[in-house]
């Protein structure tokens, strides 16, 4: 996001982050998914400075956090198949609906995206296509608008509780903010209702805190602050009648690379073209080898798939994950997964061996009985460490080895895991009390502080509580709701019977006191 105090990275600190990010790739070929990182975002590394430039200002010019968030973001977007995502593989009649598009231009002249909240209701599509929606259409403005800034508005007019997806929101905005740096001008929510606030502060926990103010709640007063005239829409009070028509992308706007060639920084800082065969294959960054003769540079063991979260998913009445490692060194490695809740999950195998080149999947499943709600606030840690000649891998010698090793032993190698709550879920029949954490030493195990995670661990498990309160509240008051329309409608029909009755009594009053009247007479 564009802030008055950012610090502008050199043009040595951009050469020096694109000679890095390169170096990494020589000596971490095994570690690329399968097929190499995507010729366009190479493109974007070795052929410009504007991409680069973001990173390093998204992490205030720190070269080692820069590089991990750029090389964190290649993975995902290869994993992800971001560059393939287009109009013949995303659910158009969701893009036809026109509950997200771009229209016109803010203050400063930056595209507009907006997302009208109102089209939407929680549970009524699939939440995997409007994910891919959303990303072809940040795809498609970026490409538009040459890598500038784009301002983000969320339209909530008219917009219930219902029309309110956390986890849909929690999605566009750790998105933009993991993988998509510096890209939002701003974050604009307009026409709140005032049952929506808590989403409002959520979004607000979300943003990292520099980007905080680029978020900004408004209304059709304070509007023309941020969005230009020409641009305001007729129900935000302006004369433009923009009615959503979906047009196509035109299809020069992609950047491939001419004969699968990349952009190669040399140590006389000019760019030169190289051909990927050219490469040696240690060099080379489509390399997908993990054989013995892989030179492990890094030091590193194990390769871990997924490299930081756990997604899980429901099935049936168990939701579970699965883990993917692999053996990337040379030797024999024994393997052992612990966590930070033992009571709360079955983890299949839990320990073992890998031979050289070897991979296994670990699966892990939330116990029948246990709170789905606190499930983002666990962790797994993925230990290793290389096996000798003369070491047995029978399973009582492999649990003497790790009983009497250290977690924190130098021959140890440590990856850790987080957990993703499932998007489609039904937790009622799976709430317990709160799960217990345990460890001793820094281990993860038995009494003691534990295994705990950082700040952002914390803020997360801050904002899985908040996203369980707001469903909680949102679905008492819908029960309420629900309550009230059946009350009207018995004390309606009551009424209605009552009415019939007194107009009965009348009648039957008037008809005897007309006979008596009669008899006198």
């Amino acid at each position: 996001m564009t802030l008055p105090d950012t610090m502008n990275p050199s043009p040595e600190m951009v050469n020096d982050l694109r000679r890095q990010f390169q170096q990494k790739m020589e000596k971490s070929a095994a570690k690329i998914p399968p097929g190499g990182f995507h010729e366009n975002d190479l493109n974007r590394i070795f052929a410009n400075d504007v991409w680069l430039t973001k990173f390093l200002e998204n992490n205030d010019l720190d070269m080692k956090e820069s590089l991990k968030q750029l090389w964190e973001t290649c993975i995902w977007r290869k994993t992800a198949n971001i560059n393939e995502i287009c109009e013949d593989n995303i659910r158009m009649d969701y893009v036809h609906e026109g509950m997200m598009f771009p229209r016109g231009k803010d203050i400063d002249g930056k595209t507009l995206f907006i997302y009208r909240s109102r089209l939407y209701t929680r549970g009524s599509r699939n939440l995997d296509d409007m994910k891919r929606v959303f990303l072809y259409w940040l795809e498609r403005l970026i490409r538009e608008a040459n890598d500038d800034y784009l301002t983000f508005m969320f339209e909530l007019t008219d917009a219930g509780l219902s029309n309110v997806d956390m986890d849909y929101t929690r999605y566009i905005i750790t998105t933009l903010k993991n993988y998509y740096p510096y890209s939002l001008n701003y974050i604009l929510v307009y026409d709140l209702p005032w049952i929506l606030n808590a989403t409002f502060h959520i979004i607000k926990k979300l943003l990292p805190a520099k980007a905080v103010d680029r978020l900004k709640n408004i209304n059709n007063k304070s509007i023309r602050d941020y969005v230009s005239e020409e641009s305001l829409l007729v129900p935000w009070g302006g004369m433009d009648d923009y009615e959503f028509k979906f047009v196509p992308e035109k299809k020069n706007l992609q950047l491939p690379l001419e004969n699968n060639n990349s952009i190669i920084h040399n140590n006389n800082n000019t760019l030169k073209k190289v051909h990927f065969a050219n490469l040696s294959p240690t060099e080379s960054p489509m390399n997908e080898s993990s054989n013995s003769n892989f030179e492990n540079v890094d030091g590193e063991m194990l390769r871990i798939i997924p490299q930081s979260t756990i997604a899980f998913t429901k099935s049936g009445n168990e939701l579970h994950g699965n883990v993917e490692i692999i053996n990337i060194d040379t030797k024999a490695v024994t393997y052992k997964i612990k966590t930070t809740a033992p009571e709360k999950f079955r983890v299949r195998p839990s320990t073992g061996v890998l031979s050289p080149g070897g991979s296994v999947t670990i699966n892990v499943v939330l116990q029948q009985g246990q709170q789905v709600t606190t499930l983002g606030r666990e962790k797994f840690l993925v230990m290793c460490m290389a096996l000798g000649n003369d070491l047995s891998t029978n399973t009582h010698d492999l649990a003497e080895l790790w009983k009497n090793t250290a977690a924190n032993s130098a021959s140890v190698e440590q990856h850790r895991l987080k957990c993703s709550l499932p998007t489609n879920l039904d937790d009622g029949s799976m709430r317990n009390g709160m799960p217990a954490y345990g460890g001793a030493g820094g281990d993860m195990y038995g009494s003691g502080a534990g295994y705990s995670g950082n700040g952002a661990d914390k803020q997360f498990s801050h904002f899985q509580q908040a996203v369980s309160q707001l469903r909680d509240s949102n679905q008492r008051l819908e029960s309420q709701v629900k309550f009230n329309q059946t009350l009207q409608w018995i004390s309606l029909a009551l009424f209605l019977l009552l009415s019939v009755a007194i107009v009965y009594i009348l009648k039957i009053e008037i008809k005897n006191s007309t006979s008596q009247y009669c008899l006198r007479e």
